[in-house]
């Protein structure tokens, strides 16, 4: 992967099929677990050299195959863990589409069965969004598709067991929530919209909240011209950028 100038083609980062987009982008290593985390809460665990390599280009495999997941079950997020998370104060935030978001310990995903367990109980109507590895004493910003974002301490969601619901943590109105970033993951928010317009503003634009659960703050105007807000993201600037 080369870098490039800002509006570059890119290159092929995966050959995808057809009616399928590439999600997400992770960065481990072979002796290191990935947990995989599907849409209906569950957990899965893979030791990263059974993941098979391969070339840049190349369609890689269904996930299926290596995971005994149900063929109804999305992979929703991927999380690399070692043993040193398992020691410490390390915690996993969930945080679900329709804004509901809880904190586990991540000690309690020590030990998980080939068929999977359960992370977290969802309501009916609702998915599992994405899931941020955290020290315990982050500020979360979690944005959604209007184009507003919420920023708080995630000490405003005390530490629950694995199979709690949560609690609401953005009022996401008739929408669903489009990113999820901590502190610790950069200085920066970076948005980008359906039609491929982005920005970048310091995070300290975004006032703490006092409370978790409100509508937010605009962090870009949903637009005819721009489309809806797709992806949030907290970054340093100083890294390249793969869209």
């Amino acid at each position: 992967y080369k870098a490039q100038n800002r509006g570059g083609r890119g290159v092929m980062g995966m050959t995808t099929n057809e009616d399928d987009i590439v999600d997400q982008l992770l960065i481990t290593n072979t002796h290191t677990d990935v947990l995989f985390f599907t849409n209906v809460g569950k957990v899965y665990r893979v030791r990263g050299y059974k993941i098979p390599e391969y070339s840049r280009q190349s369609k890689g495999l269904p996930i299926i195959n290596l995971l005994n997941m149900d063929k109804s079950e999305k992979g929703r997020a991927m999380i690399s863990i070692d043993g040193n998370d398992l020691t410490g104060s390390e915690q996993l935030l969930f945080v679900s589409k329709n804004g509901i978001s809880k904190r586990v310990s991540i000690e309690e995903f020590k030990n998980i069965r080939q068929n999977g367990k359960i992370a977290v109980t969802l309501k009916e109507g609702d998915e599992l969004f994405a899931v941020r590895k955290t020290n315990g004493e982050e500020d979360v910003i979690i944005a959604a598709d209007n184009g507003k974002a919420v920023r708080f301490s995630e000490t405003n969601i005390r530490s629950m067991g694995r199979t709690a619901s949560g609690v609401k943590s953005i009022n996401v109105d008739k929408g669903s929530v489009v990113g999820v970033s901590t502190s610790r993951q950069g200085e920066y928010i970076l948005v980008l919209t359906e039609k491929g317009y982005g920005k970048m503003s310091e995070m300290d634009e975004y006032r703490v909240m006092a409370h978790r659960g409100g509508k937010g703050v605009t962090t870009i105007k949903s637009s005819e011209k721009n489309g809806h807000l797709v992806c949030m993201k907290a970054v340093n600037g100083d890294e390249d950028l793969l869209i």
